[in-house]
């Protein structure tokens, strides 16, 4: 056998050969375990006793759990697929967007559980058995806490996978995950509290409408926080590792944390001060932030397509690419379709093609990296990014001009397909004189 010949191993040995599959899979064994244990938990009965009498407070029922995640979901999956569409050029695979969801789904809040109630009994704060629902922990404390566990998880992955964290739109598209995922079981545990004390006090009324008036103020109205504030330690993180000065390096993702801790704290400190008459006010100066960072990074969006077209045409003016590749690159438009036009050509297809496409903008960046000054000894990488789109050309779609979907192969054994075999002309072979319908190339000497 040719040395240059490698051989494919089965899907299951490179699976096993994949550290990412480890990794999802400890992710998923320790958030069961995390959040298990928050259920048993906030599911046991308390005794509290108050003016030297003793009582009982009812655990959380599995029926209020069941109820408040159907509620949370939704909140979750929106702001999941927006953060996710965020990240469109140098896009993050599956593995990455589910390690940090469900580090803030799982870790971040049950360190935050424990911690908050920790600090409000440091505080001395009255008012029951859950403590952090105090108006000091929520304005000093929580917000310090919650956003130091929603952010390691994007400190890990600067720590461990730096070259692969080289753009804005990543790291708030990674923070954005992490926040959404401790938003989705902090409310589910919002929920599941009001449902349940509806249940059992007389005096609070109808339990649904308890529930949803929250899911509106949570779930809808201010369910732009947590991104929010996470969001501001994702563009601090990106500006470091993007800067070849040190001082910038250390100082940009703190100044991203403090501002996602000021943030927050001053959040909450409205909403646990202000009467909720005037909380009109402050809502829509919260929106005009939000607004201001869309904003933002659709301009980033922006500047990234025309990095990603400058940074690919110096490659095109070496030879080593074709001319319409850092157009097609570097066009979110163009990128989709030709991945719509692959998806019609088969599985094979439409994966070489987003190869190609995460391979060439890999490519962008690593020049990128060099032209700033943050990178160096990368020619054994682009060379091999380089090979690498000249194995996947033949196979994947890279031409967005004339690209278009074909007819879906249908099975022998699909009726439509058999009805129209059946009407189709049968063939014949050409008469004397006639031409035939195709000419074919002769074959090379």
């Amino acid at each position: 056998m040719p040395e240059s010949a490698t051989i494919r191993r089965p899907w299951w040995m490179r699976l096993l050969r994949n550290p990412w599959a480890w990794i999802v899979l400890a992710m998923i064994l320790l958030s069961v375990g995390l959040l298990y244990a928050q259920y048993l938990q906030l599911h046991a009965d308390v005794e509290v006793e108050r003016d030297g009498r003793k009582g009982v407070i009812p655990g959380i029922t599995m029926r209020s759990f069941t109820l408040a995640a159907h509620y949370a979901w939704p909140t979750a999956a929106v702001w999941s697929l927006v953060f996710i569409w965020l990240d469109r050029f140098r896009t993050q695979h599956m593995a990455m967007w589910f390690t940090a969801f469900a580090w803030g789904a799982a870790v971040a809040t049950s360190i935050s559980l424990v911690v908050n109630t920790w600090m409000a009994g440091m505080l001395s704060v009255q008012g029951g058995y859950d403590p952090s629902g105090g108006a000091g922990p929520a304005i000093y404390s929580a917000p310090f806490v919650e956003e130091t566990c929603k952010v390691t998880v994007l400190f890990l992955f600067a720590v461990f996978m730096r070259n692969r964290l080289t753009s804005m739109l990543q790291t708030v598209s990674l923070a954005g995950l992490s926040a959404i995922g401790f938003a989705f079981v902090e409310n589910i545990i919002y929920y599941a509290r009001a449902d349940n004390y509806a249940r059992i006090t007389v005096q609070a009324g109808d339990p649904t409408q308890a529930v949803r008036q929250l899911v509106l103020l949570r779930g809808v109205l201010t369910s732009f926080g947590h991104p929010l504030f996470t969001s501001m330690a994702g563009i601090g993180l990106a500006i470091g590792l993007r800067s070849r000065s040190r001082l910038v390096r250390i100082l940009a993702p703190v100044t991203g944390f403090l501002g996602a801790v000021i943030g927050h704290m001053a959040f909450n400190g409205i909403s646990s001060v202000v009467p909720s008459k005037d909380l009109k006010v402050y809502w829509f100066v919260a929106l005009g932030i939000v607004a201001s960072l869309v904003i933002f990074l659709i301009v980033r969006l922006l500047r990234e397509g025309s990095m990603v077209r400058n940074r690919l045409a110096d490659y095109v003016v070496m030879g080593w690419l074709e001319p319409r590749d850092p157009t097609v690159v570097g066009s979110l438009a163009r990128r989709w379709w030709i991945t719509v036009v692959a998806t019609s050509h088969g599985f094979a297809t439409w994966w070489a093609t987003l190869a190609f496409l995460r391979t060439a903008t890999e490519l962008a960046y690593l020049r990128d990296a060099v032209t700033r000054g943050t990178a160096d000894a990368t020619q054994d990488r682009e060379v091999a990014l380089v090979d690498r789109l000249r194995d996947l050309r033949p196979v994947a779609i890279t031409e967005s001009k004339g690209a278009r979907p074909v007819a879906p192969h249908l099975p022998g054994w699909w009726p439509w397909r058999r009805g129209r075999a059946g009407r189709m002309p049968a063939f014949a072979p050409p008469g004397p004189g006639s031409r035939p319908a195709v000419s074919w190339v002769p074959p090379r000497p």
